[in-house]
């Protein structure tokens, strides 16, 4: 899907729209770690749910991983400088 400017939304609008989500994100993966440690923990006590809780723990710790990966400041400031562009803006 090509970058495009949302109908109705202004450039500061979005801008503002992405800088919250980026904060969120910031905040959710030290705690999405946090929860990716602490299941590990249990899961090395808890022989019985062991895999149940060492899964839950990695998809968990995938999760952070992706959050961090997606919020790149470098490669969302390079989108938004291609979007920036006068042929690619309406």
């Amino acid at each position: 899907m090509e970058p495009t400017w949302h109908d109705g939304l202004s450039r500061e609008a979005l801008v503002e729209l992405v800088e919250g989500l980026l904060m969120a994100i910031d905040k959710s993966i030290p705690r999405l770690d946090a929860i990716a440690h602490h299941l590990s923990l249990l899961a090395q006590h808890d022989e019985e749910h062991e895999g149940v809780l060492g899964g839950v723990s990695e998809q968990v710790s995938d999760i952070g991983d992706e959050l961090y990966s997606a919020s790149d400041r470098e490669k969302l400031r390079e989108w938004g400088n291609a979007v920036d562009t006068p042929d690619k803006a309406h």
